[in-house]
């Protein structure tokens, strides 16, 4: 796995969503209903540029980028627990 993506990619498994490495070197995206979404490659020629198209994809199929901290999740669990 490329190591640009290992966070992202590690958030996105904790959330159910899929993430292959194919033997090109594309790290592929695929959301918890298995629906492709996006990839990212091995050696993109603009990383930067990669990385944020990869990110307002995730975003728009519907995962949290940036991962919440822990503050926030702590407050979500406890938003939960007094419905």
């Amino acid at each position: 796995m490329n190591n640009d993506v290992k966070d992202i990619a590690e958030w996105a498994r904790s959330q159910g969503w899929t993430v292959l490495d194919d033997t090109k070197g594309y790290s592929r995206f695929y959301d918890p209903q298995g629906n492709y979404v996006t990839y990212y490659p091995a050696s993109p020629s603009r990383p930067n540029r990669r990385m944020a198209d990869l990110k307002v994809d995730l975003k728009k199929a519907g995962l949290q980028i940036p991962p919440p901290s822990k503050k926030e999740q702590r407050s979500q669990r406890r938003k939960g627990e007094t419905k």
